[in-house]
């Protein structure tokens, strides 16, 4: 399979890439300091996406910040985390505040990583679930994989797949984005109160993962998947539901694999033909505009962008 390669605009998905430089008359000396949550004077905290809460995006994001020596955050940018969160969090790092760190009596700027916890209202219903196991399979990235909100569904005593889904979770640690290369955006200058110059520099990133879909990762989301389809024989519902994601998933990842497009199509089309009579008429409806579009010879950006407002709306239900 060819390496996907994914170009991110840093001011859309993932905030603003900052890089800021104090300019002083003398050099200042810069240190590390780690996790640098406890020692904020103001640890501003961040609003929570209403894009990231219709998906129930969730979990940590750490912010690589440079302080200068009054204790102002002067860059930031997000290293890890849910795509969506990304901008949420670095907005917060730069509204905080920190006391001002002296080394030998002389000031520094410190450098360090500000985490954000982002923690969903409420577990994901089973068509999120199905469709998230169903994208590791294909998605070049677990990025967006969110093991901490799927687990919030299972029952106490589902220990087999608990195990299966902390391996998920450890196969997405080890993953590392590669930044191929930053072209720069724009650039400006902006005079702080205390008379000091601070420059921004916002930039676009392409970005390559080297993660495609390994033997591995498909066969321990397959078996959970399997796992999980045991759990919910009995429950009509739900059981729907959760393949219904699972199709729904292959289906839009007919994009990228157009040889497997009839086939994941007609999956799709059965879900919806053997739908519970307490499935709402609303949502076939939404789920029968995707297949629409997806039967199309050439879908237009416009199409997917419809299919990007629809989503939201089909895992809140």
């Amino acid at each position: 399979m060819k390496k996907q390669f994914l170009l991110f605009v840093s001011i859309f998905l993932f905030g603003a890439s900052i890089v800021s430089a104090q300019t002083s008359p003398n050099e200042v000396r810069k240190i590390s300091g780690g996790v640098l949550n406890g020692k904020a004077v103001k640890l501003a905290k961040p609003a929570y996406p209403a894009a990231a809460r219709a998906v129930e995006a969730e979990g940590s994001v750490n912010v690589q910040v440079t302080i200068n020596e009054i204790g102002d955050v002067v860059s930031a940018e997000a290293i890890s985390g849910h795509p969506l969160l990304r901008a949420a969090a670095v907005n917060a790092a730069r509204e905080s505040k920190f006391a001002p760190t002296q080394l030998s009596g002389q000031p520094v700027t410190v450098t360090g990583i500000i985490v954000y916890n982002f923690v969903a209202d409420k577990a994901p219903s089973w068509l999120k679930v199905g469709y998230d196991l169903a994208n590791v399979q294909h998605a070049p990235s677990l990025m967006s994989l969110n093991t901490n909100s799927i687990g919030k569904i299972f029952q106490t005593e589902w220990t087999t797949e608990k195990e299966q889904l902390q391996k998920l979770s450890e196969i997405k640690q080890a993953e590392v984005p590669m930044v191929l290369s930053e072209r720069k955006i724009s650039e400006s200058t902006e005079k702080r109160a205390d008379g000091t110059m601070v420059k921004k520099i916002i930039t676009e990133q392409a970005v390559k993962s080297d993660n495609q879909p390994d033997s591995e990762r498909t066969a321990v989301s397959q078996s959970l998947i399997a796992s999980l389809q045991s759990r919910l024989g009995s429950d009509e519902l739900n059981l729907w539901q959760f393949n219904t994601g699972l199709s729904l998933s292959h289906a839009l990842s007919s994009f990228r694999y157009p040889n497997e497009r009839d086939r994941v199509l007609d999956s799709l089309r059965g879900q919806i033909q053997s739908a519970p009579d307490k499935v709402s008429a609303e949502f076939i409806t939404e789920l029968q505009k995707i297949l629409t579009i997806l039967e199309k010879p050439n879908p237009t950006p416009e199409d997917r962008a419809q299919i990007g407002q629809i989503m939201p709306k089909l895992f809140r239900n």
